[in-house]
């Protein structure tokens, strides 16, 4: 009778490899040779592969291979110096990498089906498992001194691994790690016969994982700690220094509306601009949170992020554009002359939001426990909330014969909620936080 797989769900799983600490399983990508020179064992492990798997993954390739193929076309064909003709490059600019991103994918899992393997190294009393192609691997790097009980398993559909046919597995933190397919009984023996020997306490008894830790209140005698750091559970308040620096930057659009006599378009320009520099900003958060991840989930954000602004860009032009000058139609130089009059403005957000970059989200370890697909929608809820004020102040603006004190109102508004907005983002985490400690003190 076939053994049944031990499977966990995966938040569960998740939770019992952050309970090991130190000793949980690190996930890597590699690039380069297959194997270490100083491995104590490597072997390549038989790859089961689909003939039919492989047409499919081909011919999904190439269907979705033709709209980037006539994007690429568009791109680079013949196009004006309008405004709307730049819009029209950034749209399909970012649409075709977000495009990509799926056809990225498409592609890997092609290569995977007709080249793919699966390699076992032991270095350094650690089992390393990767997938991939030749030159490059993602896989994942177990302690030895946390792995029980090697064994050739039969396919078990219900389990999930039918698709493998007979392999190897063994226990680790109350989940089975499966690896290799296709193993026929003599090769199997020679592997687990190494891998024994490699790791003797495997027969053991498996080690009792602890409990998640329960983060309570700081107590205010608490004693610095050297371990790894956690995330700062304060919340942010108005005085701290990346929310005065937010005040100041938005104080400049201010000082251009008394004494440079800014308009409506020059100002919702602007705070466009600002919208770009927080995309930035979050990009390197992703980068921080998912680090090889971001490889998938930056091309899809700027993409789909750089879309939504490129749109958001025409539509400034488009209902604020005759604030401008009488010229209606807006040419790439006229862009070019805005953003040059603003840069100081727009260097100032820069410089305000890098602030709250290192000063929050590193500094205060705003990075730790989160998910980069979460972290990916961040700016999308701030954004609208703070381009639906000023949209509403931006046409309050134009209709009033005097747009000096629209203008003014504006701003104001546009401050109050975009601090409100930085203020409740630096918060979720300590809110998050404090809820789950709510929550575990309830159960208990």
């Amino acid at each position: 009778m076939a053994r049944k797989k031990n499977r966990i769900p995966f938040a569960e799983r998740r939770r019992k490899y952050r309970a090991l600490g130190e000793m949980a399983p690190k996930f890597s990508l590699a690039i380069g040779p297959q194997f270490s020179a100083q491995s104590d064992f490597s072997v390549t492990l038989p790859f089961k592969r689909s003939k039919i798997a492989i047409v499919v993954s081909g011919l999904f390739l190439i269907a979705f291979s033709f709209p980037l193929v006539g994007v690429v076309g568009e791109l680079i064909g013949d196009s004006d110096d309008s405004l709307f003709s730049l819009v029209s490059f950034l749209f399909l600019l970012f649409w075709g990498l977000g495009w990509s991103v799926g056809v990225a994918i498409l592609a890997l899992v092609f290569l995977m089906l007709c080249f793919g393997r699966e390699t076992l190294e032991v270095k350094d009393s650690s089992l390393i498992l990767r997938v991939g192609i030749p030159g490059v691997g993602f896989g994942a790097t177990y302690p030895g001194s946390l792995i029980r009980n090697f064994r050739r398993e039969q396919p078990n559909e219900e389990a999930g691994s039918g698709w493998r046919g007979a392999h190897l597995g063994f226990d680790l933190a109350g989940d089975t790690i499966g690896f290799g397919s296709e193993i026929d009984a003599e090769r199997a023996h020679r592997i687990l016969a190494d891998l024994i020997r490699l790791f003797p306490e495997q027969g053991q008894a498996t080690p009792e994982i602890p409990p998640a830790p329960v983060v309570e209140e700081q107590a205010a005698t608490a004693q610095p700690s050297s371990a790894a750091p956690s995330p700062d559970l304060t919340p942010l308040r108005w005085h701290s220094l990346s929310s005065l620096a937010l005040i100041a930057a938005n104080m400049i659009p201010l000082l251009g509306v008394l004494f440079f006599a800014w308009d409506v378009g020059e100002i919702m320009l602007l705070f466009w601009a600002e919208s770009a520099v927080i995309g930035f900003y979050n990009l390197l958060k992703m980068i921080k949170i998912g680090k090889w991840a971001t490889l998938l989930f930056g091309p899809f954000f700027v993409g789909h992020y750089g879309g939504f602004m490129a749109g958001h860009l025409l539509f400034i032009y488009g209902f604020f554009g005759n604030s401008f000058g009488e010229n209606t139609d807006i040419d790439q130089q006229q862009l070019f002359a805005d953003f040059a009059m603003l840069s100081p403005a727009l260097l100032a957000f820069f410089v305000s939001h890098g602030i709250s970059y290192f000063n929050n989200f590193l500094g205060r370890h705003e990075y730790l426990n989160k998910d980069i697909s979460a972290q990916m929608g961040q700016p999308y809820k701030r954004i609208i909330i703070m381009h639906v004020t000023i949209i509403f102040g931006g046409f309050l603006a134009m209709t009033l014969e005097s747009a000096l004190p629209a203008l003014l109102l504006l701003i104001v508004l546009k401050v109050a909620a975009d601090l409100r907005g930085h203020l409740r983002e630096h918060g979720t985490t300590a809110n998050k936080q404090a809820d789950n400690n709510e929550k575990r003190k309830a159960a208990v």
